[in-house]
């Protein structure tokens, strides 16, 4: 196994852990696992893709208006799927809105880029690093990097701000937290663009390697949730745990027996761990039900 290979599972493993705290960081005050969490990916992709490849703007615009367009996102998001879930007062609302929002974002961008089969801009950082007869891209290395400042700057920020904390006491008891006078609408609609604006970075970093259609949002969704039942959903450090298992997995046993046999592997061990740990493996046990 190269370097090579390994590099290649911890940055593909990077995106599905962004996606995984994206679905952790929506899960713990709503307790609602957002199917459509996808999408930002195919919207930071595309507006690097538009930006840079198309209208030769430059990644500094195209990072303001991922920033922008991600946070915008997570803000239509969170009125399309918790709306409905608060009238219908089904506890299964959440499956039919999620799935039906992420439709809705799919259909939007098949429509603008149906021509396209890969939404790939230019890399936002070119050249490649030499290690042992390796050649490592930059934007690899990158990508790893941010994931893991993101993971850190939100436990920080979960640990030390007074919204981390109004977020941890909505995810513990919302009517309790409601009765101390913490706003847990506001609460969830910032927990929505925050794990807007994480995944549609994530989408950007990634968009220039790994293939990233219109239609690709679901995909992310699927991988980011293996990622994040096996690390422990609605924990932040079982997300990064689960994605980078996931990837790396996914990633060495596709070089070594094909993309088959990596996603048969990736959704064996899943069940594997289900079985040993219904929690995950960070996942508190109360979660498991």
């Amino acid at each position: 196994m190269s370097v090579q290979v390994v590099v290649d599972g911890l940055f593909t493993g990077s995106v599905y852990a962004l996606v995984a705290l994206a679905l952790a960081i929506v899960y713990q005050p709503t307790r609602v696992l957002n199917f459509a969490q996808g999408e930002p990916i195919v919207l930071g992709a595309a507006v690097g893709y538009q930006l840079v490849a198309l209208w030769h703007w430059g990644w500094f615009a195209a990072v303001l208006v991922t920033l922008l367009l991600g946070a915008a996102m997570g803000l239509l998001s969170e009125r399309m799927i918790m709306l409905p879930v608060r009238l219908s007062g089904s506890r299964y609302a959440w499956i039919i809105a999620t799935l039906a929002t992420a439709m809705i974002f799919q259909a939007l961008f098949t429509l603008r880029y149906f021509d396209e089969d890969a939404l790939r801009p230019g890399p936002l950082a070119p050249g490649h690093l030499e290690v042992l007869g390796q050649r490592l891209a930059w934007q690899q290395l990158l990508t790893i990097a941010v994931a893991l400042a993101v993971m850190a700057g939100y436990d920080l920020f979960l640990r030390r701000t007074a919204y981390g904390r109004a977020i941890r006491a909505a995810s513990h008891d919302a009517d309790a937290a409601v009765i101390m006078g913490i706003p847990v609408g506001r609460v969830v609609l910032l927990s929505f663009v925050i794990a807007s604006v994480i995944c549609a970075v994530a989408g950007m970093l990634a968009a220039p390697l790994l293939f990233i259609g219109p239609a690709a949002g679901l995909l992310f969704t699927i991988k980011g949730f293996i990622a994040a039942v096996i690390g422990g959903v609605g924990s932040p450090r079982g997300a990064l745990a689960g994605g980078l298992i996931v990837g790396l997995l996914d990633t060495v046993v596709r070089s070594l027996a094909g993309a088959t046999t990596g996603e048969f592997v990736v959704f064996g061990l899943l069940v594997l761990i289900l079985v040993a740990f219904p929690a995950g493996l960070f996942g508190k046990p109360m979660e498991a039900h």
